[in-house]
This record gives C-alpha cells, structure tokens and sequence, in this order.
C-alpha cells in the first residue's frame, strides 16, 4: 500500500509547485520584513486552489520573498489531514511543505510568544496557543505572515505582527 505522503492524485496549483526550497533560514532580521510565512489558513486555501490564495502566490513569487511555514502550523494542517484521512491533499501538503523552510518554535521564539500572550492578556484579547506560537515565530524572524485568520490580525494590531491579507 502506496504512503499518504508520497503518491497523490491530487495536483498543486502551478504556483505552488515552483516554489523552491531556499537554501538557508533566509537572511537576519534587522527591523525589516525579511521573509514571508504562510499560515494554516493560506496553505489549505492554496491547495484547494481558493483564487485569492493563487492570487497571493503568484504575488509573492513575482516579487521573489523567501518564503516559509511554521512549527506549529505544520503541526495543525498534519494534525486536519490524519484525522481526514484525506490521502490527496496529505500528499499535497507534504510536496508543498518540502519546497519550504521550517521555522522551530525555539527558545527565543516561546519567550517572544510569552509575551505576546501576556500583552494580550494584560489588553483583555487573549488568543488561542497556536497563534500566538505562531505569531512568536513570525516576529522573531522578522517576517510577514500571510493570513486572513481574524485572530492572528488581532495579534498584528495589538503586538505589531506583520500581516499580508489575501
């Protein structure tokens, strides 16, 4: 029996399939958005071929940004897709997520996280963990995170998270 993670009758967008995995965690961050991260909610959109999302991806292949995917946002489309049993878009998942780098939620990243959920507690909008792991990740980078998840754009507003609609 052929691996979820290997055969796939499923095709990606064009787009998604020329991405290419960069060679190196991309340059440091010194005040400027150096990367772009993509989250839970633009991944799953791409692979079902949402035309916002294939908008936003030619868009940001065009421009050339070092493109990545988070720890965590790993962790929870892995998460959707086993429990789904869905075998196709498994498999699109992982030919996309191969053509990225990972980010780890490290130490520096869950200390940033840590405080952006005591900001946020200390402001009354507390957040989901996830988010706010991912959100810890995103700055700690120094990236911009493409998403239209309403909480992650509540975590922008408040802590200066870099967000890209779509």
């Amino acid at each position: 029996m052929a691996s979820p993670w290997i055969s796939s009758s499923r095709r990606l967008p064009e787009c998604a399939r020329r991405i290419s995995r960069p060679r190196s965690s991309g340059p440091q961050f010194d005040g400027e958005p150096v990367g772009i991260t993509f989250d839970t909610n633009f991944i799953i959109d791409l692979l079902r071929s949402d035309r916002l999302a294939v908008a936003k991806a030619k868009e940001i292949e065009a421009r050339g940004d070092t493109r990545f995917l988070t720890a965590p946002v790993l962790y929870e489309i892995t998460a959707g897709l086993l429990f789904a049993r869905s075998r196709s878009e498994a498999a699109a998942f992982r030919a996309f997520a191969s053509r990225l780098t990972v980010l780890p939620f490290d130490e520096s990243s869950s200390v940033k996280a840590a405080e952006i959920r005591a900001e946020l507690m200390r402001l009354g909008r507390s957040k989901g963990h996830l988010d706010t792991m991912i959100a810890g990740i995103v700055i700690q980078g120094g990236h911009t995170l493409v998403t239209r998840d309403r909480d992650l754009t509540d975590i922008s507003q408040a802590v200066g998270l870099t967000v890209e609609g779509y």
